[in-house]
């Protein structure tokens, strides 16, 4: 193997890692965010159900009882952009994000797994070269 060959392979192993780190957070991101839509959905779905009197999660573990008649919530539709919307709508639109979310975690979960994979191929080839 030249040595063009062995500094292509340094650059692209960091390149990889880089990559990765990228991918990585995103896969935090993507999965906070399916935990508060997750959250949110099953918050809809307490609200359709049959009211009385009900723990509310205000923040930083703190819980309030109410009791609520809700029909509809105010959610957001982008751009700073809000509407109130039935139960049944915040409910089917909360779902859809979620399997966009859904997938969108799988597809970084396999770029990820891939990139480890050629960043193992590539270690393992320069370590055989005796280069850490």
């Amino acid at each position: 193997m030249s040595r063009q060959d062995v500094q292509r392979l340094l650059e692209e192993y960091q390149l990889i890692g880089e990559l990765l780190s990228s991918l990585q957070a995103q896969h935090a991101t993507v999965a906070e965010l399916l935990e508060e839509l997750t959250t949110a959905l099953d918050g809809v779905r307490l609200l359709k159900g049959e009211g009385g009197e009900r723990l509310v999660h205000i923040g930083a573990g703190l819980f309030v009882k109410g009791v609520f008649e809700a029909k509809e919530v105010l959610a957001p539709l982008g751009a700073g952009y809000h509407a109130f919307l039935d139960l049944n709508n915040a409910e089917r639109i909360l779902q859809e994000r979620i399997e966009e979310y859904s997938k969108l975690k799988t597809s970084l979960e396999e770029n990820i797994e891939k990139l480890a994979e050629r960043a193992a191929q590539i270690r393992q080839a320069l370590e055989r070269l005796g280069i850490r």
